[in-house]
């Protein structure tokens, strides 16, 4: 029995639209106004001027006026239709307008508003000035030292100050585990040889 070999299938190569990659030019948003006047959708619409459909949509937005050109995709052609209906609309008086720029940003104030190297000075002042204030304030912080993974910075910041400080030369063991029982407690000293392997800055 012959075995059956698959043939190769031969495709076509899609055709480019007349004017694919050349530069836009003022008769094309001409072109282009002119379609969406006479109510074509983008298909016919990109036919008709040569390009691709897809570059067609961000170049309709900027027809709109500046302040509908966030409109969802498929409103566009309906927006600038409404638009063009009226004789007085200056389309190419909009295209040279540029649209407000809207930032969704989140402004934190308080302890969340900190920095971490921020945050990290202050709980080490906290623990420096040891009144029942600042512990509390302290508590407040523990959540965002250990959420944010601060608490080794915090221990590093005192470790390289107390060596800085003495007048005796300090062993980097040592200065970390003594760092590591004044910001943990006991807790943390037992446990200082597991410190990860911090480069350090003094």
């Amino acid at each position: 029995m012959e075995s059956l070999i698959a043939l190769p299938t031969h495709h076509e190569p899609t055709k480019k639209p007349n004017r694919h990659g050349q530069p836009w030019v003022m008769s094309d948003y001409e072109l282009m106004v002119q379609g969406v006047r006479d109510g074509l959708e983008l298909p016919s619409l990109a036919s008709r001027i040569g390009r691709a459909e897809n570059v067609l949509l961000p170049r309709l937005r900027r027809l709109l006026p500046a302040a509908q050109r966030e409109c969802y995709p498929e409103l566009v052609l309906d927006a600038l239709r409404t638009a063009l209906a009226d004789d007085t609309y200056d389309w190419r008086h909009e295209m040279l307008l540029s649209p407000p720029i809207i930032r969704n940003e989140i402004v934190r104030s308080g302890l969340d508003g900190l920095s971490d190297d921020q945050v990290v000075t202050v709980a080490y002042a906290l623990l420096v000035s040891g009144g029942a204030e600042e512990s509390a304030l302290f508590d407040q912080l523990s959540e965002r030292l250990a959420s944010d993974r601060l608490t080794d910075r915090l221990i590093e910041m005192r470790a390289w100050r107390a060596a800085r400080s003495s007048p005796f030369s300090i062993d980097e063991d040592a200065a970390w585990a003594h760092a590591s029982y004044w910001v943990r407690g006991r807790g943390g000293y037992r446990n200082w040889h597991h410190r990860p392997m911090i480069e350090p800055s003094w």
